[in-house]
């Protein structure tokens, strides 16, 4: 029982205790309005019931999404390398996760001064080329699918 049902009937408690005569005309009414309030109580549990139950449906949905869009995008990734925004590397000189963006990887920068300890990294860029075939110069076939090590 409810909040709401529980004032209800200690309201409906309260007025059998003053013994309302519910011939009278005013007895009637206020059995009526009880009557009403109990109806709307049970109303509104109702729908705060109804409103829980939605919401943990739509946790439940907000899960399932994201866990998709992660398949979806990890996907994604994998198939259009050359569509990313920035690539990672770890400095070797303080271990530090780098990210660099499309403009440094398009450089093809040899060297880079790491944002944490200030020292250089020389960079040597690999692939997995084996013929030009996707006519971005790494000859991988698969475009910009080039990696960023650093080098001590």
């Amino acid at each position: 029982m409810g909040y709401l049902s529980e004032r209800v009937s200690y309201l409906r408690g309260v007025a059998d205790g003053l013994k309302i005569n519910e011939e009278t005309s005013e007895g009637k009414l206020l059995k009526l309005i009880i009557d009403v309030i109990d109806d709307i109580a049970v109303s509104v549990e109702d729908a705060e019931d109804t409103q829980n139950e939605i919401l943990d449906a739509v946790d439940e949905i907000e899960d399932r999404l994201d866990e998709a869009e992660g398949c979806i995008y990890k996907e994604h990734e994998m198939q259009n390398p050359e569509e990313l925004e920035y690539a990672e590397l770890e400095c070797p000189n303080c271990g530090a996760e780098i990210e660099l963006d499309r403009a440094v990887i398009e450089e093809d920068r040899n060297v880079l001064v790491c944002p944490n300890c200030k020292e250089e990294i020389k960079i040597e860029w690999l692939d997995d080329c084996e013929g030009d075939c996707c006519g971005c110069g790494c000859s991988c076939g698969e475009g910009e699918d080039a990696e960023a090590d650093g080098e001590e």
